[in-house]
């Protein structure tokens, strides 16, 4: 069995005006904020970047119970 990959966190330091209006414009989208800026950030032009986060995105695992 694979061990499974280490995930982490990292903290963007805004206001709660910001965070909130960004959550709502996610929202409106039916993105998570985390969803929001990954792809905000794959439009920066990097190809490595843009990879690695649409690979993230696709094995990223849907909200809700985990299916057996």
């Amino acid at each position: 069995m694979a061990t499974p990959k280490k995930r982490t966190r990292f903290q963007i330091d805004a206001s709660i005006e910001l965070r909130d209006l960004a959550k709502e414009v996610a929202a409106t989208r039916r993105m998570k904020l985390t969803e929001f800026v990954l792809h905000a950030l794959s439009k920066e032009g990097d190809p490595r970047l843009t990879k690695l986060i649409a690979k993230e995105l696709k094995d990223k695992q849907p909200p809700g119970r985990p299916q057996k």
